[in-house]
């Protein structure tokens, strides 16, 4: 009779040959004689494997193991058994079996792979990771090893380290299909991650970060959709919407799903119109909306569309429909009551905005949109508190980090010590500036009642010069100085101060003129050169500053500018001699005026120019731009065209301003129209000889 040792190298060379019906019968004949033989176990565990009898391979390898508990080879078997039935937990014990009984065996950098794999599908990821690193240890050139551990190092949240080996991965083979896909899906999950924060805190830090995250997400798989959309949703996070449209526009055709398609949509719908693109806007909402009928989302960005447009009844019939339908969401709330404002109807926005605050009551872009609305109302109280969550709506510039370490100041009474040294600084544009630069001098005129011992001011340079001529008691920084904390023991941004002070209607000062220009001599004896004796020099401004890198101001921009042909009607006044005090880009429509005008602008080089020659006019009529704050404060004439959708500064339904008592103001009767306004503005001046 044949020996067990004969038997089994017969059915193994049936086994090899692939005779496995011969091997199987002489596998178990061996087992009838020798139930425990651990090495006829295994091999008929394997024989099971090859022949999908995955839960009898288990069993067997099994009775192996007990058999020869110190046969690596066994634990592997049982390992594959397990990996068969979908038992990660069991495969992943076995293997470290294995792997304890023969740590350097030729399969150990294998069997530690597999063992890490295993681990990470079985749910113990920080177990995996450690797997995984000894399997690279022992195989460092082994690049779809480092490639698993890059993946559970991502799952187990170190990104930077799954970063690194992402990376490594490519350096070593270029192009590695899975490192791509899981590079670029983790730069995007952190660019997602970031976005959420960026939500939450708004602010550049986040947004940044997501945008260079995506970015390298594009660079490296640009053929990916999700890379594309998200680039773009991290650049309107960063209020960059012309870079933002172009990467949605690239993320559109690629492949994906439709309702994908419908974000990528809905977003680009709303860069478009922050852009002033109001067709591109109206064709990507309508195929948002053929996609997908009747989304809220789509309502809503559709309604701010129309607002955008001036199409006001529009866009509120559209908003409340979004807003009965989502009755949870604040946006569409804020978006309408916003409409609701410019049609006039403060109470109806007010109830809005108190609505979306109810349900959003810690959302800044709320608060701001209210203040706003509160100002235009007269209702300064509310406006000013309100007015305070600029800094973060995520729309203002960031703080320097020279400002920000200094404590910001409460207001008197609050807690200040006396002999404060307080540091105001200016804030937005220049026009803000020239107005809020009236509390540079109250305070320095009641320095010791409010326990200051200094107070400082540092404004744009194009006004510090003007500033220094204009406020005495205040130290004007000169442009270009740097703030040194050790000078100062508060600051408090120039535009917070009527709230800081209780500034209302009836306590607005108004103290006109507050502003000195430097010597006008000169100017003056220029002026009579140029304008004849008995005629009228009327300044002229028609365009504002269009700021292509802030696309809100730069719509405003659009609607407040003027363009200077629409004057024409100005030239029927013919006691005028009309004087440039254009700068900028609108100042080129002057080489094509509708009537005699005289530019002197090439030799206005800071606001202090612009003053002494303001100063020397009979009456400056302007856009609402900085030069009619400059005119109001000088307490010079000055006539100011304002939009339909007019400044929060000017008020409701007046032609005066307490802010300034020399100005008139003269409303857009319709949006995007200023013919009416044109024609008004030129009968007054025929009609008013002394202006």
């Amino acid at each position: 009779m044949a020996s067990i040792a004969d038997a089994l190298n017969e059915a193994l060379r049936h086994h090899r040959e692939g005779a496995l019906d011969f091997a199987e019968v002489i596998y178990r004949r061996i087992l009838e004689v020798a139930p425990a033989e651990g090495d006829t176990l295994n091999l008929l565990a394997v024989l099971c494997l090859q022949t999908g009898r995955a839960d009898e391979a288990l069993d067997l390898a099994g009775r192996a193991t007990q058999a020869n508990p110190g046969a690596a080879a066994f634990h592997v078997t049982r390992a594959d058994a397990a990996a068969a039935l979908g038992r990660p937990a069991l495969e992943a014990e076995g293997l470290g079996q294995a792997l304890a009984l023969d740590p350097h065996a030729p399969q150990a950098a294998g069997w530690q792979r597999r063992r890490g794999r295993a681990l990470a599908a079985a749910g113990d990821v920080p177990a995996a990771v450690r797997a995984l690193k000894a399997a690279v240890a022992l195989a460092p050139d082994d690049i779809d090893t480092l490639d698993d551990l890059a993946v559970a190092l991502t799952r187990a949240g170190l990104t930077d380290e799954a970063a690194a080996a992402f990376a490594e991965v490519l350096r070593r083979r270029p192009g590695h299909a899975g490192a791509t896909r899981n590079l670029a899906s983790l730069w995007l999950n952190q660019a997602a991650s970031h976005l959420a924060d960026a939500a939450k805190f708004p602010g550049i830090h986040h947004a940044t970060i997501a945008a260079t995250l995506a970015r390298r997400a594009v660079d490296l798989d640009p053929g990916r959709r999700e890379a594309w959309a998200r680039l773009g949703l991290a650049l309107m996070a960063l209020n960059q919407p012309a870079p933002a449209a172009d990467a949605l526009r690239r993320a559109l055709p690629l492949p994906g799903a439709p309702a994908e398609t419908v974000e990528i949509l809905i977003n680009l719908g709303f860069v478009e119109t922050r852009l002033g693109h109001f067709d591109a806007a109206a064709a990507a909402l309508d195929q948002a909306e053929a996609l997908e009928p009747g989304r809220v989302e789509v309502l809503n960005h559709r309604g701010v569309l129309l607002h955008a447009q001036g199409r006001l009844s529009e866009a509120a019939e559209i908003l409340t429909r979004a807003a009965d339908a989502t009755p949870d969401d604040h946006r569409p709330l804020t978006n309408l009551a916003t409409v609701l404002k410019d049609l006039g109807d403060d109470r109806g926005a007010e109830t809005r905005y108190l609505q979306a605050l109810a349900l959003a009551p810690e959302e800044p872009a709320v608060h701001w949109q209210r203040s706003l609305a509160r100002l235009l109302a007269g209702d300064l109280a509310t406006g000013w508190q309100e007015y305070e969550w600029r800094h973060q709506t995520g729309q203002m510039p960031p703080l320097d980090p020279t400002l920000a370490v200094l404590p910001e100041w409460g207001g008197p009474g609050r807690m200040a010590p006396a002999g404060t040294r307080l540091l105001l600084h200016a804030e937005q544009g220049h026009g803000d500036t020239l107005q809020f630069a009236r509390y540079a001098a109250l305070l320095a005129g009641a320095a010791d009642r409010f326990g200051l011992a200094q107070i400082g001011f540092l404004a744009q340079p194009a006004l510090a010069r003007l500033m220094a001529l204009s406020l005495p008691g205040v130290t004007v920084l000169p442009p270009g100085a740097a703030v040194n904390a050790a000078d100062w023991d508060a600051r408090v941004p120039l535009m917070s101060l009527p709230h800081r002070l209780g500034t209302t209607l009836e306590t607005i000062p108004a103290p006109c003129p507050y502003l000195t220009p430097p010597p006008v001599d000169g100017w003056r004896a220029r002026l009579a050169r140029a304008v004849p004796a008995g005629m009228r020099a009327v300044g002229l401004v028609w365009g504002g500053d269009p700021r292509p890198d802030d696309p809100v101001s730069a719509l405003i921009d659009r609607r407040r500018s003027v363009p200077l042909a629409v004057l024409a009607p100005l030239a029927a006044a013919t006691d005028v001699r009309f004087i440039s005090l254009q700068k900028g880009a609108p100042a080129a429509q002057a080489a094509t005026a509708p009537f005699p005008l005289v530019d002197w602008t090439g030799e206005l080089h800071d606001f202090a120019d612009t003053a002494a020659l303001v100063a020397c006019l009979d009456l400056v009529i302007t856009v609402d731009t900085a030069v009619a704050h400059l005119a109001g404060a000088l307490g010079r004439p000055v006539w100011l065209l304002s939009r339909a959708d007019g400044c929060w500064r000017w008020l409701r339904d007046r032609a005066d301003s307490p802010w300034y008592p020399t100005l008139r103001l003269y409303r857009q009767e319709s949006w995007d129209d200023w013919t009416a306004t044109a024609r008004q503005v030129a009968s007054d001046l025929v009609a008013n000889p002394s202006h």
